[in-house]
């Protein structure tokens, strides 16, 4: 973030100044966290079982120069008051953003959108070295991402942001602070639809991203997905480039090859074609490379730079990261989240693999009120690929076991299932283990690691 005085801060939030003027060089929402160096503005954001305006006071004497609240605090540091400090927080970064040339490029959808962000940024930075950015972590939200933008350097060519949606006008929101040049709906499942109700309101509000492009900006759509129809009537009036394998589109993939290694394929797009070989492995994650693909062309990035990114590109940890272990057996985490859409591609990658292969699976969460259904789905799907054993965690993930039946085990607690799990794993079998973030299956991937060290010369892989 570029350095601003309080006195801006306030112009740009329609706040007031109390106390003195001070230059700031960045925020900060976490008084357990605060930089070391550098002053710090303390946003004191309020939650259900938080608020930050608790904490103002302590921060006397700390790299705090100044705090943003919603009522004065008796303490004496410079605040700037706010009706609203999460609102201003995102009228800041607006205001920042809109000072700066900077192209952003903006990614939603049910599933895969941090991996089209992190493909998508492989690909920028062989066209941008140096000067690509993109939302770190999971700064995805209504703070997070505020924070991400004021986060961006000044010289950035691209700006790559990643935006989730928990409940309806949440991508409008969003978009309001980083407009985008460039945007993508990756797809649409069932995800949050104890809020978002039904498909077609998981697609209204994502359908937002393509309502805030301008109108020379590009729509990139999805045409194997069923709302790419609602999609191109949404994104209307804008240049649209549709990505696909199975249905016609104007990047697609030839001569598509998976396996546990990885994926290779043609890229075949506007600009010509050239191969790829992807160190990610799933048909899914081929899709996901052609929605990067699509939106490095919306940005005019050239056919040799994709293609060299796409080359280059990394999986992120946590989703479908291959460990070896010492005792022969295969470790696949995709720990890090899971909707029914997420859950059936990994089965499908898994399937396709061959050999002896086994899930875990934790609780699928805020699926809406057919959870216990779309668990027994995932049940039959997986005894339906050819999977031999499934190793349920906790209440709704026991539907599953009960539709996969014989080969299937329930256990209450991640200490149960790691223990029964490690003792039963050989060589030859394969274990992927999947959950929504809040089942924290990362718990099992890190049980089974310490219980079985990687294999010698045989660790880690980014190939599955």
């Amino acid at each position: 973030m570029r350095r601003l005085l309080l006195s801006e801060i306030a112009r740009m939030t329609g706040g007031r100044l109390h106390g003195e003027d001070a230059a700031i060089d960045l925020l900060s929402t976490d008084s357990r966290a605060l930089p070391v160096s550098g002053a710090a503005l303390f946003v004191a954001l309020k939650g259900e079982r938080f608020d930050g305006h608790d904490h103002v006071a302590k921060l006397l004497g700390t790299t705090v120069a100044g705090a943003l609240v919603s009522r004065e605090i008796d303490a004496a540091m410079p605040q700037v008051i706010v009706a609203n400090t999460e609102r201003a927080l995102a009228d800041l970064a607006t205001t920042v953003q809109s000072t700066r040339d900077t192209r952003v490029i903006a990614i939603t959808g049910s599933n895969g959108k941090t991996s089209v962000k992190a493909l998508t940024t492989a690909i920028l930075e062989q066209a941008a070295p140096g000067r690509t950015y993109s939302t770190p972590g999971n700064r995805n939200n209504e703070i997070g991402l505020p924070l991400a933008v004021l986060d961006a350097p000044e010289d950035a060519l691209f700006a790559i942001y990643e935006m989730g949606a928990g409940k309806p006008g949440d991508i409008d929101y969003l978009v309001r602070v980083a407009r985008p040049q460039v945007a993508v709906v990756n797809n649409i499942a069932p995800a949050h639809l104890e809020r978002m109700g039904s498909l077609l309101g998981i697609a209204d509000t994502k359908g937002a991203i393509y309502d805030a492009l301008p109108s020379y900006g590009v729509a990139v759509i999805n045409a194997d997905d069923a709302f790419a129809p609602y999609f191109d009537n949404r994104a209307s009036g804008r240049r649209i480039i549709r990505y696909g394998i199975d249905a016609s589109a104007d990047v697609t993939a030839k001569d598509v090859r998976v396996g546990p290694e990885g994926s290779s394929f043609v890229l075949a797009t506007p600009q010509g074609e050239a191969p790829v070989a992807l160190k990610l492995s799933g048909r899914h994650n081929v899709r996901n490379a052609l929605a990067a693909a699509a939106l490095a062309l919306g940005a005019d990035v050239s056919l040799a730079a994709i293609a060299a990114g796409l080359n280059a590109a990394l999986p992120v940890d946590g989703r479908l990261i291959t460990h070896r272990l010492d005792n022969g057996a295969v470790l696949i985490d995709d720990s890090y989240n899971a909707n029914p859409g997420s859950t059936a591609a990994a089965i499908d990658t898994l399937a396709e693999m061959g050999g002896e292969n086994w899930l875990v699976l934790g609780a699928m969460r805020e699926i809406g009120h057919e959870e216990i259904a779309m668990h027994a789905d995932i049940g039959r799907r997986a005894k339906s690929a050819g999977l031999r054993r499934l190793f349920a965690l906790g209440e709704l993930p026991t539907a599953a076991a009960q539709a996969f039946g014989d080969g299937a085990q329930v256990f209450d607690s991640h200490d149960a299932l790691a223990r029964a799990l490690s003792e039963q794993l050989r060589e030859g079998v394969r274990v992927l283990v999947k959950g929504s973030h809040s089942s924290a299956m990362d718990k099992i991937v890190t049980a089974l690691l310490s219980a079985h060290k990687p294999a010698q010369g045989k660790g880690t892989t980014h190939a599955a």
